[in-house]
């Protein structure tokens, strides 16, 4: 009877386990499913995120370059239309500078492009052969490179700008204080020459007509 009864309580215990191990595999494949989830999820934030921050950048860097090249001839043309010789060099280096600034922006643009249509057809080779060895994305890398550059560009630019004006602003000044303005003097007033008008001519005579005589008829 003993013996019966352990082995019994055996049984139950190996039946209980066995109920227990799928459950708890379920439990653990559901909170794997949960948790892939939330990381696809959050991946899909980030990405967007990323591409948002992207675009703003390049935004940002676009009207940045272009404000300070038109900011740039907008100062020549109204504060220093002669500017001093030994300063266009700085003119010189700094609208170099803005340009190449510019054109790494663009080129940022397109090596970008060229890294995502990479990045897709490495997926698809992918898919196809999973053992396939990832090949480096020179794209992407030449991406950021364009990406860094242009800010530097773009900012020594802006420092030979500010060279530039800073010199034409302290050369007009010393030449405004060594000639100081003349007193004010009455502004005369020239007038320009009217010719003598010619006198209307005078009005037609009108002619009265003659008037019968008032004295009598001599009497008889």
């Amino acid at each position: 009877m003993i013996a019966d009864a352990a082995s019994r309580s055996v049984k139950q215990q190996t039946l209980s386990k066995r109920h227990k191990i799928p459950s708890m595999l379920s439990e653990q494949l559901d909170q794997a499913d949960k948790a892939h989830e939330q990381y696809v999820e959050e991946r899909k934030l980030l990405i967007d995120a990323a591409r948002e921050s992207a675009r703003t950048f390049d935004k940002a860097v676009l009207t940045f370059g272009a404000a300070v090249f038109g900011g740039s001839i907008a100062f020549i043309k109204d504060v220093a239309p002669k500017p001093e010789l030994f300063t266009l060099k700085w003119l010189a280096i700094s609208w170099g500078l803005f340009s190449v600034g510019l054109l790494s922006i663009i080129l940022s643009f397109l090596f970008g492009h060229k890294a995502c249509m990479f990045e897709i057809d490495i997926g698809a080779d992918a898919l196809k052969n999973p053992e396939v060895s990832r090949p480096i994305n020179r794209w992407s890398t030449a991406t950021d490179w364009a990406n860094a550059l242009c800010v530097a560009f773009l900012f020594v630019g802006l420092l030979s700008w500010s060279v530039f004006a800073f010199e034409n602003l302290a050369e007009s000044g010393g030449k405004m204080s060594n000639n100081p303005p003349s007193p004010s003097q009455p502004e005369v007033v020239k007038k320009s020459y009217t010719p003598p008008r010619t006198p209307p001519p005078p009005p037609p005579s009108q002619s009265v007509p003659a008037q019968p005589s008032q004295t009598p008829p001599p009497q008889k």
